[in-house]
């Protein structure tokens, strides 16, 4: 199964070096998921697959890699528990998992600001990258906004 970058290329962008993550706590099937839900609507089946091929390398490497690392590290984010045993006791209080919520919050902030970010070079760049086509971006005529989705 061929994905945009591997798992320990999302430890490797979506972790600190701080953190007590083995390098196989992101699978495969996490990746692909993701990029299925978060990437490639904005970027199209066409730049997905020519990106798949090794075009774009600049593109994949300073815009798509950051936004799906950060996309894997919020999916996976409430299965790390189950993941990393070695690293956690098993109680919770009600102060560590308000704490998780803060930090899911953060990790799906920073997702869509990257996500946004590779969007507007798409858009900034659009001739560069004959395979993509702006009118398919979600981004480009909806936005999200916790529960509420604004269609322009």
């Amino acid at each position: 199964m061929k994905t945009l970058i591997t798992p320990s290329e999302v430890v490797a962008l979506a972790f600190s070096g701080e953190e007590l993550v083995a390098k196989d706590v992101v699978t495969l099937s996490d990746i692909v998921e993701v990029e299925t839900r978060h990437l490639r609507p904005i970027l199209g089946a066409e730049l997905t697959e020519s990106l798949l091929a090794g075009e774009h390398p600049t593109l994949l490497s300073d815009y798509v890699a950051p936004a799906l690392a950060a996309w894997c590290r919020y999916a996976i984010q409430p299965l790390l528990r189950e993941r990393c045993r070695v690293c956690h006791d098993g109680g919770r209080s009600a102060a560590q998992n308000d704490h998780d919520a803060v930090v899911e919050s953060a990790l799906r902030r920073k997702a869509v600001t990257l996500s946004h970010r590779l969007s507007d070079h798409l858009n900034a760049y659009a001739g560069d990258y004959p395979e993509y086509n702006p009118k398919n971006n979600p981004l480009n005529y909806c936005s999200i906004y916790g529960d509420i989705i604004q269609v322009r």
